[in-house]
């Protein structure tokens, strides 16, 4: 069930809904929340469950919004069809609650070259 889920942020979408809400942000400054997902999938590994993702860029606390919302569709509280509508929604309260940041970790960077 988390593996179609997580399927469905693949490509350009605008991730508002999954960005943290940055109230120093002024209301004045035009920001594009639109990323480019490349490889979103979940595996096990013996007995833990591994989020990757690979994209163009990611936003404030992104990907833990995306696999706490992830985490709902696994516990059947979500159904795969309504992460359009998230995404669609524009709104950080549309998504589920931001995972926590312990089990997490950044594991590379890469860049293209100049």
């Amino acid at each position: 069930m988390m593996q179609q889920v997580a399927a469905f942020v693949e490509g350009e979408h605008d991730f508002t809904s999954f960005a943290a809400v940055d109230p120093e942000r002024g209301r004045d400054q035009e920001v594009s929340n639109v990323r480019n997902i490349f490889c979103s999938r979940w595996e096990r590994l013996a007995d833990e469950l591994v989020y990757t993702v690979r994209g163009s860029g990611f936003l404030h606390h992104m990907v833990r919004n995306l696999v706490g919302t992830f985490l709902l569709a696994g516990k059947g509280r979500l159904k795969p069809s309504e992460l359009p509508q998230i995404l669609a929604a524009r709104s950080r309260s549309a998504a589920g609650a931001t995972a926590p940041a312990s089990g997490l970790c950044l594991l590379s960077v890469e860049y293209e070259p100049s």
